[in-house]
């Protein structure tokens, strides 16, 4: 018997065939409207969030395979332009900064980088051309005005010839192969510059977005064969691009060449600069539109709940397992009845009792919570609820698909191995809670060791990291007693600022939103008068502290003075909450911590 493959194995999108991809891939662009239309557009999201898979769904032989149409047919090209862990991020680059015209050279790497993922797509696209026609106009634009441009951009060297009766695809690898040349040529002299000091004289040509690329770009589309659509430069992972690139790939955006080129860069939200290399600022929506993942998926979590389902059967029918998402990842049955028998009650009591408008109002917000406190009643038992059940699960991956993807690659292997190789058809609820605990311990103590790490650049960074921390401890205390107690909402996740009086708060909170501890968005302020910032709680550490990962709704208003009293004591922090009224202590900005001394 042959082994059965994971369904939910992680893979780069980039090393994913196109028909794979395109079984797999569910349509989000209802959400993100502005992705595969012409406009430039950032997409910011966590890692994981699905950039790199959408940006892998709108290359060409993608579309192709999804329209069932040539390339000349479909509605624009996608050239994909990964960042990450390429020799884009040269560190030799440093030694440019302010010398030797780094924003020149720079320029021109970035756009040979850019020329040889152009080519790369048209080869991937398999363009059919039995007659040669194409070949043709393609070797007369080779010798004729791509020719020209290098000579105005200073190529002095001779081209390589190309046969009358070489193919479409011969040509098309040979404009490639030119440009990785070309690229090849700046990584050595880079890498030279270890070596000394002194200026050495770059001796190559330079070449430019707008007097090389995109006369390049805007010739090859009137061949025929292109897409009567923009190209669409995917640049993925666009925050690994130094500070000069950052600036030079802004200037590109404004210069708002969108019916051409329309780009559409991705980030992890650590994006270095708005700013071009004139010092000229871009701004949405004038240059360019902004799509945030994470906001549109936690303002709105029946949506993604849908989107994963439709993912997970996608992979289920793929590996040949019968069954829908629900019934893969079952409920706790025990458990999942007593919270229906609580909200039964409070369904009957609610005439007498109620808090909401409608009793159905009462039972989301209230059976839940009333068991797992029930849990925590003579027999200390709290941490025996079980994180199980496909909705669960979703909630716990928190928006942010990879981590739902990652979790149940780790259930099916557990059961692969309790069930000695036989084929899996269900995880079950054992197995399910165990995966989401022992993820919910290390993303809360293992990844704060890397984090101190990567933010190693002096005693600031590893201060903060140590806030976040504790600030994350405070909180999940804080909302765990908040969700136990007899409070009209106790299905808390978030944090609203009534202030940004103290920068270093929401410094802290921002590096949170970086790593993905929380999530950013805004509410009304308290007065009416504005907007108020408002983090929300990764859901992924729900079964670190015993909360309800349903829960989207609850939120507390907290000074940042109160916030960082927090961040310097979360113990106390959360002696003081188990002693008076929260929202006294959230928002007082003269509050002191009680001490456990009756003081």
């Amino acid at each position: 018997m042959t082994d059965q493959l994971n369904p939910f194995a992680v893979q780069t999108p980039e090393d994913i065939p196109a028909a794979d991809v395109v079984s797999l891939f569910v349509d989000v662009f209802g959400d993100y409207y502005n992705i595969p239309h012409p406009g430039h557009t950032f997409l910011n999201g966590p890692r994981g969030s699905g950039k790199s898979m959408m940006f892998r769904y709108l290359e060409p032989d993608c579309q192709q395979l999804k329209l069932s149409k040539p390339l000349a047919d479909i509605p624009f090209f996608g050239v994909y332009v990964p960042i990450k862990n390429t020799e884009i991020k040269l560190t030799e680059f440093d030694r440019l900064t302010n010398r030797h015209a780094d924003i020149v050279l720079s320029e021109h790497f970035l756009v040979t980088f850019v020329a040889v993922k152009f080519f790369t797509s048209l080869l991937k696209a398999h363009i059919a051309d039995p007659e040669k026609v194409y070949a043709k106009a393609l070797r007369d634009f080779y010798v004729g005005k791509f020719t020209q441009l290098l000579r105005w951009n200073g190529w002095t060297e001779p081209l390589s010839a190309i046969s009358p009766n070489a193919d479409l695809t011969d040509i098309i690898n040979t404009l490639r192969d030119l440009f990785s040349s070309y690229y090849s040529i700046v990584t050595s002299y880079l890498r030279s510059l270890a070596f000394t000091e002194e200026a050495l004289p770059y001796r190559g040509p330079l070449f430019g977005y707008l007097d090389f690329m995109l006369p390049v770009i805007q010739n090859v589309r009137s061949l025929g064969f292109m897409p009567g659509g923009p190209v669409f430069l995917l640049v993925d992972d666009a925050d690994n691009l130094n500070t000069t690139q950052t600036r030079i790939l802004n200037g590109w955006v404004s210069t708002r060449t969108s019916d051409d080129v329309s780009i559409k860069i991705s980030t992890q939200m650590t994006y270095k600069t708005y700013l071009t290399a004139t010092s000229q600022a871009i701004a949405s929506p004038h240059d360019f539109n902004e799509v945030n993942i994470s906001s549109i998926y936690t303002s709105s979590k029946d949506k993604y709940v849908s989107r994963v389902e439709q993912i997970v059967n996608r992979r289920l029918k793929m590996y040949g397992i019968s069954g829908t998402a629900q019934e893969f990842f079952p409920e706790y049955l025990k458990q999942e009845d007593a919270i229906r028998k609580r909200g039964e009650e409070i369904r009957s009591r609610w005439s007498e009792e109620g808090r909401g408008f409608r009793a159905s109002d009462d039972v989301t917000r209230y059976s839940r919570p009333d068991y797992i406190k029930s849990l925590h009643g003579k027999s200390k038992s709290g941490s025996t609820y079980r994180y199980a059940g496909f909705e669960q699960l979703v909630h716990i991956s928190s928006g942010i698909i990879r981590y739902f993807l990652e979790a149940a690659s780790l259930m099916f292997g557990e059961m692969r191995s309790q069930n000695n190789g036989a084929p899996v058809t269900q995880i079950n609820t054992t197995v399910q809670d165990k995966i989401v605990k022992e993820q919910a311990r290390q993303f809360y103590f293992g990844e704060f060791d890397k984090m101190e790490r990567d933010e190693k650049g002096g005693d600031e960074g590893v201060s903060q990291v140590k806030r976040l921390r504790n600030l994350i401890f405070a909180l999940g205390g804080m909302f765990h007693s908040i969700l136990i107690s007899d409070s009209a909402e106790r299905r808390v996740f978030s944090i609203a600022l009534t202030d940004e009086n103290d920068e270093e708060v929401v410094q802290v909170f921002k590096l949170g939103v970086r790593y993905g501890y929380f999530h950013e968005s805004s509410i009304g302020n308290k007065e009416g008068t504005g907007r108020a910032r408002l983090f929300i709680l990764s859901r992924r550490l729900a079964p670190f502290f015993i909360l309800d990962p349903t829960s989207f709704a609850g939120y507390k208003f907290a000074t940042t003075a109160a916030l960082k009293k927090a961040m310097d004591n979360p113990q106390r922090f959360n002696r003081q909450i188990g002693h008076e009224a929260t929202d006294e202590i959230l928002e007082d900005p003269q509050m002191t911590l009680f001490d456990g001394s009756g003081r």
